[in-house]
């Protein structure tokens, strides 16, 4: 029994032992933290107006900033932050790029392969933020490490070769480390210039489907009118979804050509397709778009009635093509949908 109790107070005291340790341990690491903060606060006091010399005048030479050390890294990465915030220009851009290649490549490598995601996820951050295009080689060599980083991380790095690089990111859209998602490829493609865009749906059939997908829909809400051809292409496609947001960006381009092609879609048996054609034939002239939009009045779903109605109201003649399906149509529910229409002046 004594030795059982001699046994539990050793462990005991070794526990404390252990609890005691890393509460120093914290204490140390939170005074070395707060150390370096006063220590970034006191150079950035010190040196900020050598900086805004350097930065927003002509006089400073760039060798009288030169580094010295970790902790003055640091500062001069939250100085660079705080120009960003309040100031943006090309000029600005060249000189952080000439200073920061000159003296910061290394201390922005190391944070990429740093071991911590926070910290790694900041220099990403940071190297798009300040236009470090000298980074795009080692931001993109992360790509080519057998370790997977977190979703958030590739992102990122995409971004930064977006950004830096006219051709090398079609590769990765393609081809990415990790699985993307609709929302990830939309988040990046909205990163894109038209000969970007250009560019990537010049292969489209080898693009992953959501990949597909998502650039169907930018095209229509960048209003892209060269890529129309495209659009007509995935309405002859098996799949479903490519053929609704092809009529969903059609819609959005608002054309008014190719009107056979579109109306054969108001007889789909998919209610979403007959919805987008209601919406096309809103650009359509009135002769053309009122014998499609009244049979949409009629369809059984609401959503694709309250369309039509819609539509009819906005072209020409409008109110009074609605008036005409309450007098004349012995549909109940095209009629109360017209009504209903008609009620919101």
């Amino acid at each position: 029994m004594d030795k059982l109790l001699v046994s539990l107070l050793l462990v005991i005291v070794a526990l404390l032992i252990i609890l005691f340790g890393m509460f120093f341990l914290l204490v140390f690491y939170r005074m070395q933290e707060m150390k370096n903060k006063k220590g970034i606060r006191e150079y950035i006091e010190a040196r900020k107006d050598d900086w805004y010399e350097y930065l927003l005048g002509d006089g400073m030479p760039i060798e009288v900033l030169m580094p010295n050390g970790p902790l003055e890294l640091e500062a001069i990465d939250e100085l660079f932050f705080r120009f960003s915030y309040h100031f943006s220009s090309d000029e600005i851009n060249k000189k952080v790029n000439t200073f920061a290649a000159l003296y910061m490549s290394d201390y922005y490598s190391k944070n990429l392969h740093s071991r911590s995601s926070g910290v790694r996820i900041n220099a990403l951050n940071k190297i798009s933020l300040f236009n470090l295009t000298f980074m795009l080689d080692p931001v993109s060599k992360v790509l080519a490490k057998r370790k997977i980083y977190p979703k958030a991380e590739y992102l990122l790095i995409y971004e930064i070769i977006i950004k830096f690089s006219r051709t090398d990111f079609i590769a990765h859209f393609i081809h990415p480390k990790v699985p993307l998602g609709e929302f990830d490829y939309k988040r990046l493609l909205l990163e894109l210039d038209e000969t970007q865009i250009s560019l990537l749906a010049e292969d489209f059939n080898e693009l992953p489907d959501v990949l597909q997908l998502t650039l169907i829909e930018i095209i229509g809400v960048r209003h892209y009118l060269d890529w129309l051809p495209l659009l007509h292409e995935c309405l002859d496609s098996p799949a479903q979804e490519l053929r609704i947001r092809a009529l969903k960006s059609i819609a959005k381009l608002e054309v008014a050509d190719a009107l056979k092609l579109y109306e054969g879609f108001s007889h789909s048996d998919v209610w979403e397709e007959r919805l987008m054609t209601a919406k096309i034939f809103r650009s359509a002239p009135t002769e053309e778009a009122l014998p499609v939009l009244k049979h949409l009045i009629k369809d059984s779903t609401y959503p694709v009635r309250a369309q039509a109605a819609k539509s009819i109201k906005s072209l020409k003649n409008g109110q009074q093509a609605l008036y005409s399906v309450i007098t004349t149509s012995s549909d109940e529910f095209a009629v109360d949908v017209a009504e209903e229409m008609l009620g919101k002046e």
